[in-house]
């Protein structure tokens, strides 16, 4: 089952000036999570089981909310600290 990004927002104000290849590497990073949102080796849990976080790059961290009822994959927030 492949489930569907969605960026909130947030998400997309975090975008702006971004680098290019943080962009790449965050597009890839996502099309790798929405194959499974809860592979352990493409996210990481926390304390809410619908909430995961994956890096990307060298510096980056998503958060994201899984939608499962709707399969989607909610980015709630994008840090990039290259």
């Amino acid at each position: 089952m492949t489930y569907r990004p969605h960026l909130s927002e947030r998400a997309l104000s975090q975008l702006g000036g971004f680098p290019t290849d943080a962009l790449t590497a965050l597009v890839k990073a996502m099309a790798d999570v929405c194959e499974n949102p809860y592979d352990p080796l493409t996210s990481m849990a926390t304390d809410d089981p619908q909430v995961r976080r994956a890096d990307f790059g060298d510096h980056g961290f998503v958060t994201f909310l899984i939608l499962d009822s709707v399969e989607i994959v909610r980015v709630v927030d994008i840090l990039w600290a290259g």
